[in-house]
């Protein structure tokens, strides 16, 4: 598409907002095992545990308000290393300088690197043909929760706790979980939520045999339309890099905010 004339914003504001709103809606979900462990507020972010071998047990944005001493660390790794499991931490080119090298020190090392993604959500890019895209209605939900299944690993999910994970993203409060059917068949989700004007796109999934067949852009641009509608001024969303997730992205006139790195401290097992 033709490109898109974005407004200037100062990046660590934009970095802050886009990060507190990722944190938001991990806070907000209610995955089973969490347990009601509340999160730990440091530093302008937050540290989340939502289970042993969660990936989504993280620390998101802390450095972004101030400096993050080792009794900071010490507090996140007893939060997030309970039982032993990895212990993540991502940064972003806005967090406080010394914070990576403290991390080195700690046998920290780079899990993976993630492209932070932004633009208005207006004007939105055109729709492509044949795809209609909408949210779902109340008895979708388990429908929803098998497709993103399906679309991140590829078969049906074998069990209800391998449906959990789709299932907690459904029943969150704030978000809108959307599905992208092709010829009256569902083949494709994603989920949206609002956070002080910031829209995340999050959980955009495509089953395998429909990739590359403009799913996701139409998932992308329907979730920006319900952006413009609700007044939001920002609409983020994250992926790795040179992926078809990224291309998805640029295609719909989104630039890229800021690079992250997911620093990850290994289980105790593995030393």
């Amino acid at each position: 598409m033709t490109a898109v004339s974005l407004p200037w914003v100062d990046p660590r504001v934009l970095a802050r907002r886009i990060e507190n709103a990722q944190a938001e809606q991990i806070d907000r979900t209610p995955f089973p095992a969490r347990r009601g462990v509340p999160s730990l507020r440091i530093a302008g972010g937050r540290a989340i545990f939502l289970g042993v071998r969660s990936p989504y047990s993280a620390a998101i944005g802390v450095g972004l308000e101030g400096m993050v001493g080792m009794d900071d660390l010490d507090r996140i790794e007893n939060l997030l290393g309970q039982g032993g499991g990895a212990v993540r931490i991502e940064l972003n080119p806005f967090c406080e300088p010394s914070l990576a090298g403290k991390l080195g020190a700690r046998g920290y090392r780079v899990e993976r690197f993630l492209q932070v993604w932004w633009r208005t959500p207006s004007p939105l890019p055109p729709p492509p043909p044949g795809i209609e895209v909408r949210p779902i209605y109340p008895e979708e939900e388990r429908s929803w929760a098998e497709l993103f299944f399906l679309s991140y690993l590829g078969r049906p999910a074998g069990s209800e706790l391998e449906l959990s994970g789709g299932l907690g993203l459904v029943r969150t409060e704030g978000n809108t979980c959307f599905l992208a059917l092709q010829e009256g068949e569902p083949r494709g989700v994603g989920v949206v939520s609002a956070t002080d004007g910031v829209a995340l796109l999050s959980a955009d999934g495509v089953v395998p045999p429909f990739r590359g067949r403009g799913l996701q852009v139409a998932l992308i641009r329907a979730r920006m339309a319900w952006a413009a509608e609700r007044g939001c001024d920002v609409v983020t969303a994250s992926t790795e890099p040179l992926t078809a997730s990224q291309r998805s992205y640029e295609k719909a006139g989104f630039r890229c905010a800021y690079p992250k790195l997911v620093m990850m401290r290994p289980p105790f097992a593995s030393y």
